[in-house]
C-alpha cells in the first residue's frame, strides 16, 4: 500500500466502488473479493513512479494473472479507471505521476477493442443478459471481456471465467444456454476481425 494518507482514501474508495459495481465480486469472492481489490489498487499506486514500460509490464502480469483465475482484465482496465480518477481529486498537483496508470488502461483497452469494437462488445454484453433472464446483475460484458483475454493468448480466460458463471448448480438452464451463445458468438465476431487493429501497447503514451 502506499504510504500517503490521502492515496489510501483514494485506493479504499475505487475498491469499494469496483466492488460495488460489479455484484460478481462478492457473489463469487465474498470472504476475499474485497482485499483483493484494495490490495491490488494499492500495489498500483506503488507503481507510479516507475516508467510507463515497466508499469504496463505489471499491469499486463496482474491482468493475466486475474483473468486465469476468472476475473477478466476488463475488470482492471474499470478498476484503473476508477483508481486513476479517486487519486487524482485527492491528490490534483500529482496527476502527472497518476497518468501512467490511465495510460496502461488504455493499453488493455486498446488490445480488448483490437478484438471487438466498443459498440459490439457493449452489443453483446447487452444481448446476453437480455437473453439470460434473472441471474446475478452487471456481469453481461465479463464473457466478451473473456472472450477478447483468450484472443490476446490467455487461454484459461474463458473456461475459468465459465466454469462459475455458467454453473447449472448455480443459474438456470436459460442463463447458461445464454451465456454459451454469448461466448459462441464473441470468438466468431473476434475471429472475423482477428486484432487487425492490435497496436503495440508500449507506444501508448509517454513515459
Amino acid at each position: 500500500m502506499p504510504t500517503d494518507p490521502r492515496e489510501i482514501e483514494a485506493v479504499l474508495r475505487a475498491a469499494s466502488k469496483c466492488y460495488e459495481t460489479n455484484p460478481y465480486f462478492s457473489a463469487r469472492y465474498p470472504e476475499r473479493g474485497a482485499d483483493f481489490a484494495r490490495s491490488d489498487g494499492g500495489y498500483l499506486v506503488t507503481l507510479v513512479d516507475q516508467p510507463l514500460a515497466y508499469v504496463i509490464q505489471q499491469v499486463t502480469w496482474l491482468g493475466t494473472l486475474l483473468a486465469c483465475r476468472g476475473v477478466p482484465r476488463w475488470l482492471l482496465e474499470t478498476h484503473l479507471l476508477v483508481l486513476h480518477r479517486e487519486l487524482v481529486a485527492a491528490q490534483p498537483k500529482r496527476a502527472a505521476r497518476y497518468r501512467r496508470l490511465l495510460l496502461a488502461a488504455e493499453m488493455l483497452q486498446a488490445e480488448r477493442r483490437a478484438w471487438l469494437t466498443q459498440p459490439l462488445f457493449d452489443a453483446l454484453a447487452i444481448r446476453f443478459m437480455r437473453a439470460a433472464g434473472p441471474g446475478l446483475t452487471g456481469v453481461g460484458p465479463l464473457p466478451v471481456a473473456a472472450v477478447c483475454d483468450e484472443c490476446c493468448g490467455i487461454g484459461k480466460a474463458v473456461p475459468s471465467l465459465v466454469s462459475w458463471l455458467g454453473d447449472p448448480a448455480r443459474f438456470s438452464a436459460r442463463w447458461c444456454t445464454a451465456l454459451d451463445a454469448c461466448v459462441a458468438q464473441a470468438r466468431t465476431e473476434a475471429r472475423q476481425r482477428d486484432g487487425m487493429t492490435a497496436i503495440d501497447a508500449t507506444t501508448i503514451g509517454a513515459a
